[in-house]
């Protein structure tokens, strides 16, 4: 049975396979379509009101990314943890962005490395305040803009896949304000390396910064011996 969930039908002005791909990229990593989720081109397409073709394209692009993995010869189903899978995320997203962050350091423009400033800054404000959603928004536009500062848009690319497959994956129920306010000194220690473009000291921060991170969901996301 496919999982119901909440999406729109697909305008026929719209590129199918785009839009298909977005609805289901965004759905999974807000969780509407919750980790183990099933499903099928069939399904999928009956809910958008669109042919198979586009909704088997954008399958396959869900699946390279690493959002969804095969569950039986026909269907497919939203990725669960494990150890190896998050383990598998952090690694990949801690290699991406120790490079984007040098290359912003060397390529950035004066004006997106003070925009990046500037993130930093809002999201230190907001996990002072306990504002969790605010801290986490500002968090992905932080680490988006050094991906965009990179200059190289494969990459950026790559770290928005990366940074969504582990929203999938992780929770964030209960964190401790203390760990999000000492993520947040982080940003700004990895915005003022920028700002000095000392590039050695930009990718050290950021690496001691996803290494916390990592540390600050351990416990939240390791599966117990049931799961």
């Amino acid at each position: 049975m496919v999982y119901e969930m909440a999406l729109d039908p697909v305008s026929r002005t719209d590129t199918l396979a785009d839009v298909v791909y977005t609805q289901l990229h965004d759905a999974i990593a807000t969780r509407a379509l919750s980790p183990g989720a099933r499903l099928t081109e069939a399904g999928v397409a009956q809910q958008l009101q669109v042919s198979k073709t586009p909704v088997r394209e954008a399958l396959l692009r869900l699946r390279q990314v690493g959002l969804i993995e095969p569950d039986g010869l026909r269907g497919n189903r939203v990725i669960k943890r494990s150890e190896q899978v998050l383990r598998d995320a952090y690694e990949t997203r801690q290699a991406l962005e120790a490079f984007a962050v040098t290359a912003a350091a060397e390529r950035g423009s004066d004006d997106a490395l003070a925009h990046i400033r500037d993130l930093a800054e809002g999201s230190l404000t907001a996990a002072q305040a306990g504002d969790l959603d605010g801290y986490f928004g500002l968090d992905r536009e932080f680490h988006a803009a050094i991906a965009e500062a990179s200059g190289n848009q494969r990459i950026a690319g790559l770290i928005h896949d990366a940074a969504t497959l582990m929203r999938a994956l992780r929770h964030v129920e209960a964190l401790a304000q203390a760990g999000i306010v000492a993520s947040a000194y982080q940003h700004v220690a990895i915005a003022e390396a920028l700002a000095r473009r000392d590039e050695a000291s930009a990718a050290r921060h950021m690496r001691d910064h996803l290494a916390a991170v990592e540390e600050l969901f351990n416990d939240r996301d390791r599966p117990s011996a049931s799961a």
